[in-house]
């Protein structure tokens, strides 16, 4: 019998570098405002016309920004860190108001797990 060779595929680590975390992080504050502005428009929008179906398409605008928030926040920082060796639950912290935003922030400096180990 002949033997076969079988390659394994690369498994991709759920991790995010310091250089893509400050490059998401930056990005995701101008998508904030971005759909911020998008839901401003939404209210002008409503206060002219007086259907109902309209008023409460541009009502369920409110929660665009609150999702985008929570959920890019979320996951960007729990791949974060991953990457610094932290539990990924850590994440859950910006749900607390001004300490998850400071935490954010921290999490722009760390060194890579890996990168610390050389």
């Amino acid at each position: 019998m002949s033997e076969q060779i079988f390659t394994a595929k690369a498994v991709k680590k759920k991790t995010m570098g310091r250089t893509a975390y400050t490059i998401f992080t930056v990005l995701f504050i101008v998508t904030f405002f971005f759909l911020s502005a998008i839901v401003k428009a939404g209210d002008e929008i409503a206060a002219e016309t007086y259907e109902a179906g309209v008023h409460t398409v541009c009502s369920m605008l409110h929660f665009l920004p609150l999702i985008t928030v929570i959920l890019f926040s979320y996951f960007c920082m729990a791949r974060r860190l991953r990457d610094c060796g932290k539990n990924s639950y850590y994440a859950w912290f910006i749900m607390i108001p001004i300490f998850g935003m400071g935490y954010v922030f921290y999490l722009c400096f760390p060194e890579s797990k890996a990168t610390a180990q050389n």
